[in-house]
């Protein structure tokens, strides 16, 4: 039983003619005939009565084209959904990605993909860089953003705009250092006089704090010990002390002049990002454009 047979017993039902129903359908009325007689062989009932003129139905008849357009109803709303999630009306796009990246990269890509697909909801995994790898492999996401390098024998990955850093402190602190304050952009040998917040040692902005400090030889305070960035940053806001940020998190948050903003002279950058999807795996056309959206902002 196929859909063409369903399709024909319920029309057959509707126009009580072979003749008329087979010209219809632009076909011969023994194939027509043919196509009836196959289905009633495979149920093993009679679905119409062919004494009658024009035809009349049998009671299976009657139960089986009731039961047959409730099938093809279901049918054609299925293959109607599968369109639009084919179409992105409708689906859901999974991310990994780490806490790190989350605050400042994805805001933005969210809102646009939400906006070109409403239907289409977005579901976000924040997780560390290791497991990240590991479930991008077993296909969790529809794409992840992960640090080079990986596994390209098994993921897909292009990569993305690498984060600049910026020392980010409040104008309350300014004149602490007057050749910080008048440079547009800064050695971080010139930091020496400000305190510090930082992030959690083996955090990656903890450890380019580190590294910083120890190439360029000075050793600054550090006031307070922050679990996250949104933390770093609020509390630098309040004047709390300086911090290194990724200047893409800078440029995403709002701080109503309340922060000064130096770029680093240093060449120290964060590890290379990438979108990685799993190799071979369909990818949807929201999830498609939002890489659009990242790749395009390198």
């Amino acid at each position: 039983m196929n859909q063409r047979q369903l399709q024909y017993a319920v029309l057959l039902s509707e126009t009580g003619s072979f003749s008329h129903l087979a010209e219809k359908l632009n076909i011969s009325q023994p194939a027509l005939s043919k196509h009836i007689l196959s289905l009633e062989k495979e149920l093993g009932v009679q679905l119409f009565d062919r004494t009658e003129t024009p035809l009349k139905m049998t009671a299976a008849g009657e139960y089986f084209v009731k039961e047959a357009k409730k099938l093809l109803d279901r049918e054609n709303r299925l293959l109607h959904s599968m369109e639009q999630f084919r179409s992105g009306e409708k689906g859901q796009l999974t991310i990994g990605i780490t806490p790190f990246r989350s605050a400042y990269l994805i805001p933005s890509v969210v809102k646009r993909v939400r906006e070109k697909f409403p239907g289409v909801r977005v579901r976000l995994i924040e997780e560390g860089s290791d497991q990240l790898r590991k479930d991008a492999a077993d296909g969790r996401f529809d794409f992840a953003v992960i640090n080079m390098p990986v596994d390209e024998t098994v993921l897909d990955a292009t990569p993305i705009e690498p984060d600049k850093l910026a020392i980010v402190y409040s104008r309350e602190l300014c004149g602490i250092s007057p050749e910080l304050d008048e440079a547009d952009r800064v050695d971080f040998s010139q930091c020496e006089a400000l305190s510090f917040v930082v992030l959690g040692v083996n955090q990656e902005m903890r450890v380019l704090f580190e590294k910083l400090c120890a190439a360029s030889d000075i050793y600054p305070q550090i006031a307070v010990e922050a679990v996250n960035m949104t933390t770093a940053w609020e509390l630098a806001c309040t004047g709390a002390g300086a911090t290194l940020l990724p200047l893409q998190f800078v440029n995403s948050a709002v701080a109503d002049g309340k922060l000064i903003v130096k770029r680093l002279k240093n060449d120290v950058q964060l590890r290379q990002p990438a979108v990685v999807t799993k190799r071979g795996e369909y990818v949807s056309p929201y999830a498609r454009y939002a890489i659009e959206l990242l790749v395009g902002e390198r």
